[in-house]
């Protein structure tokens, strides 16, 4: 079975974090490692103000915050290696699609051996 890590932290356990997974697995066999992300609009991309702007201004605020959600998660995926799906609204409205996929990942495709715990260590320093 292959480990489910909540919660794994960007620059490791810092209690003042900058950007954190909702979730990681590693496949104990290959050492491939992938994280999900539950990225609802209210949480990753709601804009406020904006009775006071401009549409090209709302634009480009929209347009700079999502350069710096995708500019965090291709950082993680150069820094550590993890590859991380991406759950949007459209997706969340059937969360038992987004379980079955990560059920997927849970579960090795070969026999299993021993997780070589250095792995773990990249996550925490």
């Amino acid at each position: 079975m292959s480990p489910l890590i909540p919660e794994l932290r960007y620059d490791g356990r810092e209690v003042k974090h900058k950007y954190r997974l909702d979730s990681c697995i590693i496949d104990p066999d290959t050492m491939n490692r992938v994280g999900f992300e539950l990225s609802p609009w209210s949480s990753h991309g709601a804009l406020t103000g904006t009775k006071e702007k401009t549409q090209k201004e709302i634009n480009a605020e929209a347009s700079a915050n999502f350069d710096k959600e995708m500019k965090k998660h291709k950082d993680f995926f150069r820094k550590h290696d993890v590859f991380v799906l991406i759950y949007t609204d459209a997706d969340l409205k059937n969360i038992d699609g987004v379980f079955n996929d990560i059920a997927k990942y849970l579960t090795p495709k070969a026999a299993s051996k021993q997780l070589e715990f250095h792995i773990m260590s990249t996550f925490f320093k």
